[in-house]
């Protein structure tokens, strides 16, 4: 158990010192950074092999596993984008900020393993799960792209291309994610929508995503107002994933928590 606490600290610190070398900005320091995330991704993917095995199954059931999960697709999605398109790495303060922010809070939850009942062993779990991580991901870089450029560390000609397509990309995967829960809320509870408070916040997020989408094309929204107004369906979205079940009882609370 100390193995996997020193390892994860380290996964955390790694995240935390690329976000740091990132805002620097200086070419040398943002290619140490990318280095930096990508030795944490390397050692984030080797724990949760090493859970993955040492549990008997897929580890993304438990709170532990949600945020440990998630933090790797947000770092994964950063260093993917910002590979194809390097004038992205300013975005990646938030996106390993955040990572390893997610990896510390981990640690404050309980690890140990929650058997999966009937409903929960179906593929449908896995999608749905990972829809939600990468949608996380790409939120979370979007965001990134967002405050840096509100904060002139991101002010390119085609940043607000690039904003509002990352945006799009979260409404898609947030909204496959949706679909893909209510086909597996049909399998395992027969019913494909409830009101559930996960289920309701889900949906608003999305039509705020929509509705920011939408608003991009208002000649008086454009630019760096929208970007402002953009970052209202990410904290949506957080507050969705991590903030709700602290405040209102949930039927996907019975796996979280553990």
């Amino acid at each position: 158990m100390s193995t996997v606490l020193y390892f994860q600290g380290s996964v955390a610190a790694l995240y935390g010192t690329g976000a740091l070398l990132l805002g620097f900005g200086q070419h040398r320091r943002q290619r140490l950074a990318i280095a930096l995330g990508f030795t944490g991704l390397v050692l984030h993917l080797g724990l949760l092999a090493w859970r993955w095995q040492d549990i008997g199954q897929i580890p993304i059931v438990t709170r532990y596993e949600d945020l440990t999960v998630d933090a790797l697709a947000i770092v994964l999605v950063f260093l993917a984008a910002q590979w194809r398109l390097p004038e992205l790495r300013p975005a990646g303060v938030l996106a390993l900020a955040a990572a390893g922010l997610g990896v510390t809070w981990a640690l404050f939850h309980s690890r140990g393993t929650f058997p999966m009942d009937p409903s929960l062993r179906t593929n449908w779990l896995i999608i749905h799960a990972q829809l939600n991580s990468f949608a996380i991901g790409a939120a979370t870089l979007a965001a990134g792209v967002h405050v840096a450029w509100l904060a002139g560390r991101l002010d390119a000609p085609d940043t607000p291309v690039l904003a509002g397509r990352l945006t799009g990309w979260t409404f898609f995967l947030w909204m496959a994610m949706v679909m893909a829960g209510s086909y597996w809320a049909s399998l395992a509870w027969g019913r494909f929508w409830g009101w559930d408070p996960i289920e309701s916040w889900s949906f608003a997020t999305a039509m705020a995503y929509a509705f920011v989408l939408h608003l991009r094309h208002r000649p008086a929204w454009r630019g760096k107002r929208w970007a402002a107004v953009a970052l209202v369906p990410y904290a949506m979205m957080l507050f969705t994933t991590y903030g709700l079940l602290l405040v209102r009882r949930s039927i996907h609370g019975q796996y979280l928590f553990q």
